[in-house]
């Protein structure tokens, strides 16, 4: 790996880290997604490895969890 990659991967943990970037109206997750874009852009990932690096059983457990925190925020649960 180059530096440019070391980088790109240091900046974007410190990001989520921090939780947001005020001045770029960024929070954890765009900051992830735009880290994750930049490894793609500059050659460190392609795109057969970002898709493989995804795991999609947290990504179902997440969506399911933020349909329920819908669903008992509206019943006034919260």
């Amino acid at each position: 790996m180059d530096i440019l990659t070391y980088g790109v991967v240091i900046l974007t943990l410190v990001g989520v880290a921090a939780g947001k970037i005020p001045r770029l109206r960024m929070n954890r997750a765009t900051i992830a997604t735009v880290g994750a874009t930049l490894l793609i852009v500059i050659g460190a990932l392609d795109f057969e490895q970002a898709i493989a690096a995804v795991d999609w059983h947290t990504i179902a457990l997440l969506f399911g969890m933020m349909i329920l925190n819908v669903n008992l925020r509206l019943s006034g649960f919260f």
